[in-house]
């Protein structure tokens, strides 16, 4: 999640699938501010054979930004769209009002008044709560897509029916320079039993873990229940841990349909230059141990020691960034390294659980030695400065 903006950036309009910038500038004619009210009758309808698509944005303190976000998102090709923008109640509601006020598809808008501000995850959660559509897609307000951005992802979702379709991204910079994301090769998931979960851990392939850029089965998340941690402001790797353990198939497309913004003054971009504060440190030890619990049920899976080793793994990078924090003090450091790597673990069942990988069993042997002694290992780590390293490990870039 990315919040807490302010500075101003270029209009990117008109970028293809091979995302190469083409700019213009924001347009200029201003329109008066409207009440667009929260709610608006949209039946589940198709039309002209393009099912209802519900498409969120939480949106927060997002002002130098949010305009060139909403103006990619309301020009989309595809036809039939209900838009879904979450008030957190920042500084940016009267340029979304501004902005869809004078837009052809301002009547498709329903505006979520969050009374308050809530975070980041009870936003997403609205949008969850709102969608009408047959499928979802959520964007940040920060970002911006491609004009076919949704035609694309639907198109693939319509070809071959899965539980969703994860599109390609390039990274993006203030200055509207652009750098590597992820990029898919052309995968179709599916078949036996828990084939994503299988793809992404048993077969260690990539799955980016943002919950945007992907178009979701509504009624596939509903089913899980699917949803984020309320509270959290990193909310990606819990709601898209659940997806890849429900999921029963995904599609991945080398299409590149999104920009992401690295915005040095979001949540993301200052954990990365500073260090966590003692709440997002506190929220990451709480979702190694909601993995832990969530895949108790898979024991004797032949991937179970797949997810332990991901959660162990990502336990140490976390006791690491802690450990490096400018922000906290040497006592709260000590203690948060101390819960995230007292972690509790379920056993593989007996004679299952899959391959006893090098990776696990170091693993497995650091979790088993004192707290004192790993907590000076990771410490010893944090000296000689090997973070970056360490990151090399992880499913996810920071």
């Amino acid at each position: 999640m990315k919040f807490g903006y302010g500075h101003e950036m270029p209009y990117l309009y008109g970028m293809q699938d091979s995302c190469g910038n083409v700019k213009r500038n924001i347009p200029s004619k201003q329109n008066a501010i409207i009440t667009i009210s929260r709610k608006r009758n949209h039946p589940k309808m198709e039309q002209n054979n393009h099912p209802l698509i519900s498409f969120g944005i939480p949106v927060y303190n997002a002002a130098g930004l949010i305009e060139r976000t909403l103006l990619s998102a309301l020009d989309q090709t595809y036809p039939n769209i209900e838009y879904l923008f979450v008030d957190d109640k920042g500084n940016s509601m009267d340029i979304v009002r501004r902005v869809v006020n004078g837009h052809p598809r301002g009547h498709a808008v329903r505006i979520i008044d969050q009374q308050r501000n809530q975070g980041i995850a009870v936003a997403r959660n609205a949008i969850l709560d709102h969608a009408q559509g047959e499928y979802l897609f959520t964007m940040d307000c920060d970002d911006v897509i491609v004009p076919d951005c949704i035609e694309i992802l639907y198109n693939q979702m319509r070809s071959h029916p899965v539980d969703f379709v994860a599109a390609s991204f390039v990274r993006m910079d203030m200055n509207g320079n652009t750098y590597k994301g992820c990029r898919y090769d052309d995968t179709i998931v599916e078949g036996g039993t828990y084939p994503v979960a299988r793809y992404r851990y048993g077969e260690g392939k990539e799955l980016f873990v943002a919950s945007w850029n992907k178009l979701y089965r509504l009624d596939f998340l509903k089913k899980h229940d699917i949803r984020c941690r309320p509270g959290h402001y990193n909310e990606d790797p819990w709601f898209t841990y659940q997806v890849i353990l429900n999921a029963r198939s995904c599609h991945l497309i080398p299409h590149c349909t999104l920009y992401y913004t690295c915005n040095p003054e979001s949540v993301s971009g200052l954990s990365a230059s500073r260090g966590y504060t003692e709440k997002i440190a506190r929220q990451y030890v709480e979702i190694q141990q909601l993995k832990s619990n969530y895949i108790r049920p898979l024991t004797a899976e032949t991937f179970y020691r797949n997810l332990l080793a991901d959660i162990m793994q990502m336990s140490l990078y976390h006791a690491y960034r802690i450990a490096d924090s400018r922000l906290l003090p040497a006592a709260l450091r000590k203690e948060l390294m101390r819960q995230i790597l007292s972690v509790c673990f379920t056993a593989p069942a007996r004679g299952h659980g899959g391959k006893r990988t090098a990776k696990y069993l170091l693993l497995r042997v650091f979790f088993s030695l004192p707290m004192t002694l790993k907590c000076g290992m990771v410490g010893l780590g944090r000296t000689l400065q090997v973070k970056k390293r360490i990151s090399r490990w992880v499913h996810f870039k920071h």
